[in-house]
C-alpha cells in the first residue's frame, strides 16, 4: 500500500468497525446474528454508565475527526508552468502546501503524524515516519 490516504482510510475505518463491535456486543458478551439488531444494541446502550457513553462518544467523534482531517490534506496537482504541463506537475497538500515532484513522496506532516499509531502495522511505509 504505497498511497498514505489509502492507509490511513483503512486504519479509520478499521477503528470504526471494532468501536461498532464492541457495542455490538454490549455486556452480553455475543455479537449480533439478526436483522432487528438495532433494536438489540440499542438496549444494550441503554444499559451502560453514563462514563461508558462519554468514552464511546469520544471515540467515534476522534474516527470522525481524523476522517475530516484525512480529507482536508489531499493532494492537489499543479503545473509548475501555468499553461505548459509539458515542464512537469507539482503535487502538494492542499491544506500545508507541502510540495513534491511524485504524488505521494512528501506526504505532509499532519498526515504523517496521523499515520504514527499504527507504525507497527504491515502496511506501514518507514518514509511516512515524521
Amino acid at each position: 500500500m504505497d498511497d498514505l490516504v489509502t492507509f490511513l482510510s483503512a486504519r479509520i475505518n478499521e477503528r470504526q468497525s471494532l468501536i461498532m463491535r464492541t457495542v455490538a456486543r454490549g455486556r452480553s458478551g455475543n455479537g449480533f446474528e439478526r436483522p432487528e439488531a438495532l433494536m438489540d444494541m440499542e438496549m444494550r446502550i441503554r444499559g451502560l454508565g453514563n462514563g461508558e457513553l462519554d468514552v464511546i462518544n469520544h471515540m467515534v467523534q476522534e474516527v470522525e475527526a481524523q476522517r475530516r482531517i484525512v480529507a482536508a490534506h489531499h493532494t492537489v496537482v499543479t503545473e509548475k508552468v501555468d499553461g505548459f504541463p509539458t515542464y512537469g506537475l507539482e503535487y502538494a497538500c492542499q491544506t500545508c502546501h507541502a510540495p513534491a515532484d511524485v504524488v505521494g513522496w512528501n506526504w505532509c506532516l499532519t498526515l504523517r503524524l496521523l499515520a504514527l499509531p499504527y507504525a507497527d502495522h504491515k502496511d506501514y511505509q518507514e518514509e511516512w515516519r515524521p
